[in-house]
Order: C-alpha cells, then structure tokens, then sequence
C-alpha cells in the first residue's frame, strides 16, 4: 500500500478531564470534537493527527518513562510535536510542564537532524517538542 500516513494515535490514561487540561490548555492544542467533561474521553489535533485519549479501566499507576529509550520497556515510548523554533517553544511551556531532560541535538550521518527537548503530561508520559531538520 502507498500513501500510508498516521490518521490517530490513542492515549490510555487514568484521568480524561486532567489530561484535557494539559493537553488544551497547556499545549494549546484544539479540541477535534466537543469536549464533555466527566466522559472519559477527548480528541485533539495536533496537525494532521487526532490524539484520542481514553480513560482506561486497569488500576494502577502508570509507569513514569524516561527520556532515554534505552531504559524503558517495550511499547509506545513517547511522540514529538513538530516546532519551527526549539527555544521559543521551550520559553513558552517553561514553568507550565515537567522538563524530563536538557535540551538535545541527534544527528544523522546523512544531515538529517533534530533539536529537541523531553517533558512529562500529567500522568508521566514522555512528550518531546522538536525542532525537525529533514535533508
């Protein structure tokens, strides 16, 4: 199949109106369908992908990832927002989030590279904001 591109991605969480908070309000993220507190569930778009988030029944606490994929279990690790500017995104969400690292530059041999940093949502996931250079 040809044209292949990423429609949705979902997020299971232990608490949807938390995560509606953060994900509207901090990232400034719109709201893709109405948002009904108290429903378990809400839709945002970041671009061209809908994050849907969901509240999940298993009890327990989430497991709080890392920013270093070598030390973290198998699974969905974490996604990225694209920014044009690294340090004006990082200006706007300091003090609104939970920095999980530096700042970070990775480079690939064939020019390729990103400038990114690494927070936490309300429920320990890894977020990155990146700053993209495709060659």
């Amino acid at each position: 199949m040809t044209g292949w591109r990423i429609d949705n991605v979902d997020l299971l969480v232990h608490d949807a109106d938390l995560m509606a908070r953060f994900y509207h309000d901090v990232l400034e993220l719109p709201f893709f369908l109405p948002y009904e507190p108290g429903e378990g569930w809400f839709a945002v778009q970041a671009g061209d992908v809908t994050v849907y988030v969901f509240e999940t029944k298993v009890v327990g606490a989430p497991s709080h990832r890392t920013d270093d994929t070598d030390t973290n279990p198998a699974g969905l690790d974490s996604f990225a927002f694209a920014v044009d500017d690294l340090d004006a995104a990082v200006a706007q969400l300091d003090g609104r989030v939970t920095w999980a690292g530096e700042p970070e530059r990775w480079d690939h041999p064939v020019g390729t590279w990103y400038r990114y940093r690494s927070f936490y949502d309300p429920e320990g996931n890894i977020v990155h904001i990146t700053e993209p250079h495709k060659v």
